[in-house]
C-alpha cells in the first residue's frame, strides 16, 4: 500500500465526459499496477450528465482517487484543471477511453529515470473493441506509429504529441504553460495536445517514446461523431495555423489530404456555401445509410472518406480559411454607454446591448477577429490572417468597459484597449473642456480584469494632448516616460500606440517608434493591408448609428462617412442613378474625425 504521508511520484489525470461505463472500468484497472512508487489518479467529469461523477465516486481502487465536477469547458480545461491540484512529480494524462497496462506507471517512470522530459507510450486497440472500418483503421494507425517511432534514430514530431498518453514532469507542465484551451472551447476537438507538443519542440525537450508504455484503447467512435470531429479538425488547424504560423505549410502540406477531388471539388465549393452543404449532405446520407445497413465495401468507404473531406474543409473554411496575407480592418468604439443626447459626442456612446448586435451583424456577416499577436504578426510579415479579418480595440479604456466582457467571453474575441497612462482611475478631463459629459476611466484593477479576459494593454498617451502641438520633450513624456507609468502600475510595456484625436506627422511617428512600440493607430480610415506603415494604421470608427446594412457598408468599404455610404447603397440599389465615375470619387474618401 503506497505511503499516503509521502508525495506521490505520480498523478495520473484523466478528463471525461459522458462516458460512465468505459472511465469507470479503466479506473479500477489501476487497481493491478505493478508500480514501486506511490500514485493518485485525479478524474475531471467534464460537464457530463450521466452519472459519472457519482460512479466514479464508488469506486474503491486501492489508491488516492480525486473526482472532480465541472461544467463542460472541453478537454483540455479539464487537463489543466486536474494538474492544477495534483501532488505527483509527474503528470501522466490518460484519455477516459484508456486502459492501462499492469506496468504503464512503471514503464513512464524509468524513461523519466533515464532522461525524458516527456514520454509518450503505445496505444494499441483494446481486443474487446468491435471491428469496423473505423477501428480497423485505428488499429492499423497505432501499429505503424509504434513501427515508425522506434526505427534508429527516430524522434517523435510536434504532430505526433498525443494525449492519449503522455507524461512530463509537473513543474515543466505548468513552466510551459499548460494546455492551450482556446482549442477546446464549449467541447470543441483537436490539436490541444498538437500545439502543446510544439511548445515542447521550441524548448528543446526531450521527447522519448517508449513502446512499452502500454494503454489499450477502447474505440468506440461512431461514424456521426467522426464526421462531426473532422468538422471540428478544420476549425482547429486554421487555429493552430493562426497561432503558429511558421506550421502552417505542415499543417496544410501537399502531403495533407490533397487528393484531386479536394483539390479541385470540395475546396472550391466551400465558397459557395449552400452548395457545399447540400452536396455534403448528400454524399454524407448515403455513406452512413450504406455503413448503418453494415456495408462496409469500397464503395461506403469511399463516400465515408470523402464525407470526411467535405466536413474537414467546411471547418476550415467557416473558420476563415487558411491564413494569408490579406487585409485586416481596425474597428475601434469608445464608451459603451448613452451619452447625452443631442450633443456632438452622442455618436461615440454605445449602449452594451446595442454592441450586443453590432458584433452579432459583424460575425453573421462571416467575419472574424484576429488577436494583436496576429495582427502584429500580421504587420511584421510573419504570419496570414483569415478571411474577412477584423481587430477590436477600444479607446481611453472607459469604466463602462467591462460590461462587454461577458459577450467577448462567450464568442471568444479578443480586444485591445488603448490607456492613457497618466490618467488611470481618473476621468476624461481632456475633453470636459469641450462640454463633454465626466465619464470615470478605469482603474489599475480593472484593466488587470480586462488582461485576464484576453485583452492587450495599448497606450494612448499620458494625458491626451494633440501630439502634433506639443514639443519635443513632452513628446518623450507621452511616450516614453507614459511607457513606464504603466510598467510602475503592473501593466505590462505595450507594444501598441493610438494618437489621441488622431493627431500625428512624421514627427510624432517618430516619436512613437523611437519609444520602442510595434505599431501606432491613427483614426483615418482605411483598411490596413501588407506593407502599411505600422505607425500609420487606419480604424474604422463605429458609431451609435452604426446597425445593419449601414455597419456593414461601412465595415467593408473601410469606414466610409454615412454620406458616402448612403450613395453606395443606392448605387447597389439602383446602379443607373450615379456613374462609375462619381462613385470612384465618394469612395475615395476618407474621415479623419475622432471621437471621446
Amino acid at each position: 500500500m503506497p505511503d499516503k504521508e509521502r508525495a506521490p511520484r505520480i498523478s495520473v489525470v484523466i478528463p471525461t465526459f459522458r462516458r460512465r461505463d468505459i472511465v469507470t472500468k479503466n479506473v479500477r484497472a489501476f487497481s493491478r499496477q505493478e508500480f514501486g512508487s506511490s500514485f493518485e489518479v485525479i478524474v475531471v467529469v467534464d460537464g457530463s450528465d450521466d452519472g459519472s461523477t457519482d460512479a466514479l465516486r464508488e469506486l474503491n481502487v486501492g489508491v488516492p482517487l480525486i473526482v472532480l465536477d465541472q461544467p463542460n469547458r472541453g478537454a483540455a480545461k479539464a487537463r489543466n484543471h486536474g494538474a492544477s491540484i495534483a501532488s505527483g512529480e509527474i503528470l501522466l494524462f490518460l484519455d477516459d477511453d484508456m486502459e492501462p497496462h499492469p506496468r504503464l506507471l512503471e514503464e513512464h517512470d524509468h524513461s523519466h529515470c533515464e532522461g525524458a522530459d516527456a514520454v509518450m507510450g503505445h496505444l494499441p486497440l483494446h481486443p474487446d473493441t468491435p471491428l469496423n472500418f473505423l477501428s480497423s483503421a485505428m488499429r492499423s494507425w497505432a501499429e505503424e506509429r509504434k513501427i515508425k517511432l522506434t526505427q534508429p534514430g527516430a524522434k517523435p514530431e510536434s504532430f505526433e504529441v498525443l494525449t492519449g498518453q503522455l507524461s512530463i514532469s509537473r513543474a515543466l507542465f505548468f513552466e510551459l504553460g499548460q494546455f492551450d484551451t482556446d482549442f477546446t472551447n464549449g467541447g470543441s476537438f483537436g490539436n490541444e495536445d498538437t500545439e502543446f507538443g510544439y511548445r515542447l519542440s521550441l524548448n528543446g525537450c526531450n521527447v522519448i517514446f517508449n513502446p512499452k508504455a502500454i494503454s489499450w484503447q477502447n474505440y468506440a467512435v461512431k461514424p456521426r461523431d467522426y464526421l462531426r470531429k473532422m468538422f471540428q479538425a478544420g476549425h482547429a488547424d486554421v487555429l493552430f495555423a493562426r497561432k503558429h504560423p511558421l506550421q502552417m505549410t505542415t499543417i496544410f502540406s501537399p502531403d495533407s489530404p490533397q487528393r484531386r477531388l479536394v483539390k479541385y471539388f470540395w475546396r472550391p465549393l466551400q465558397k459557395m456555401p449552400t452548395l457545399s452543404a447540400f452536396m455534403e449532405g448528400i454524399v454524407r446520407s448515403i455513406a452512413l445509410t450504406l455503413i448503418d445497413r453494415g456495408v462496409e465495401n469500397f464503395l461506403a468507404t469511399r463516400l465515408f472518406r470523402e464525407a470526411g473531406s467535405a466536413a474537414y474543409w467546411r471547418g476550415v473554411w467557416e473558420s476563415g480559411g487558411v491564413p494569408r496575407y490579406q487585409s485586416v480592418r481596425v474597428l475601434t468604439y469608445h464608451s459603451l454607454s448613452n451619452l447625452p443626447t443631442g450633443s456632438e459626442f452622442e455618436p461615440y456612446g454605445i449602449p452594451v446591448e446595442q454592441f450586443r448586435q453590432q458584433i452579432r451583424v459583424i460575425l453573421s456577416a462571416g467575419y472574424h477577429f484576429i488577436s494583436v499577436d496576429e495582427f502584429v504578426r500580421f504587420i511584421e510579415e510573419r504570419g496570414g490572417l483569415p478571411r474577412r479579418a477584423l481587430l477590436l480595440t477600444f479607446d481611453d479604456a472607459y469604466a463602462d468597459l467591462p460590461s462587454a466582457l461577458p459577450l467577448l467571453r462567450e464568442r471568444g474575441i479578443s480586444a485591445a484597449v488603448f490607456v492613457i497612462s497618466g490618467r488611470i482611475g481618473c476621468t476624461n478631463d481632456w475633453d470636459q473642456r469641450i462640454g463633454a459629459p465626466t465619464l470615470t476611466l478605469l482603474g489599475s484593477e480593472g484593466l488587470r480584469q480586462l488582461v485576464s479576459n484576453g485583452f492587450e494593454i495599448g497606450l494612448h498617451s499620458r494625458t491626451h494632448p494633440f501630439m502634433t502641438r506639443i514639443t519635443d520633450g513632452d513628446l518623450i513624456q507621452e511616450t516614453r516616460e507614459a511607457l513606464n507609468d504603466m510598467e510602475r502600475a503592473g501593466l505590462g510595456r505595450p507594444r501598441l500606440f493610438a494618437y489621441p484625436h488622431g493627431d500625428h506627422d512624421r514627427r510624432v511617428e517618430d516619436a512613437v517608434k523611437e519609444a520602442g512600440f510595434t505599431a501606432a493607430c491613427t483614426v483615418e480610415a482605411g483598411v490596413v493591408r501588407p506593407g502599411v506603415n505600422p505607425f500609420a494604421i487606419p480604424r474604422i470608427e463605429i458609431l451609435k448609428n452604426d446597425t445593419g446594412w449601414r455597419l456593414l457598408v461601412k465595415i467593408g468599404t473601410g469606414g466610409l462617412s454615412s454620406k458616402v455610404a448612403q450613395r453606395l447603397r443606392g448605387y447597389l440599389l439602383y446602379p443607373k442613378r450615379i456613374s462609375k465615375k462619381a462613385l470612384k470619387r465618394y469612395t475615395s474618401r476618407r474621415t479623419s474625425a475622432s471621437g471621446p
